[in-house]
């Protein structure tokens, strides 16, 4: 909480040297200096309260822009919100853990407002069962993203030639999904 004006003025009056040159008066030259500085140093202070609210993301209203622009926000130019929505984003990501498990990037998925299933091509080994597929060695580092609820997502051969080759929303999906990619790793996108 700010400290009054005569609350700063006399804090200033203390740390002054004592003496003929040094009036104290109400009237003074000095003490008018003094009271225009503990002016300026109470507004400072209240100002410096208000900034309290502005140190964590869930609670900033004047430095939500600061807090974006800090945070990369928003990923891949996906359209931003209502200023609660923003705010939500930016707790989000502020919060976010590390990793990149199956689940991991299905929730990541769930947040943007997908639905995907992450299949991962895991090689034969000894212990595995013999009827356990043998993936060629490109899958070692793949994984398969299949994205529900999105038609069309990827240009195919059956289209017409005026369809874009990825669509808005698939294009969004992928670019946030693959800025956070494991490196040596590669995702392949099924839309169904």
């Amino acid at each position: 909480m700010a400290h009054s004006i005569d609350d700063w003025l006399y804090a200033l009056q203390q740390v002054m040297p004592r003496g003929k040159a040094w009036p104290r008066e109400k009237n003074a030259d000095l003490t008018r200096f003094l009271r225009a500085l503990a002016r300026r140093l109470s507004r400072v202070e209240s100002s410096g309260d208000v900034l309290l609210n502005e140190m964590r993301p869930a609670t900033t209203a004047l430095l939500l822009e600061d807090w974006e622009n800090y945070l990369e926000l928003p990923e891949c130019n996906l359209p931003s919100g209502t200023f609660e929505d923003r705010r939500s984003a930016v707790v989000e990501k502020y919060h976010r853990k590390g990793g990149l498990a199956p689940w991991q990037i299905e929730d990541m998925a769930r947040t943007l407002g997908f639905t995907v299933n992450v299949r991962v091509f895991l090689p034969h080994h000894c212990l595995r069962s013999c009827m356990h597929p043998l993936y060629p060695s490109r899958y070692r580092w793949l994984l398969q993203i299949d994205v529900l609820n999105i038609t069309g997502g990827r240009f195919t051969c059956m289209d017409g030639c005026m369809t874009p080759l990825l669509n808005n929303r698939a294009s969004n999906l992928e670019c946030v999904l693959s800025k956070y990619r494991l490196a040596g790793t590669n995702y392949d996108y099924f839309y169904l």
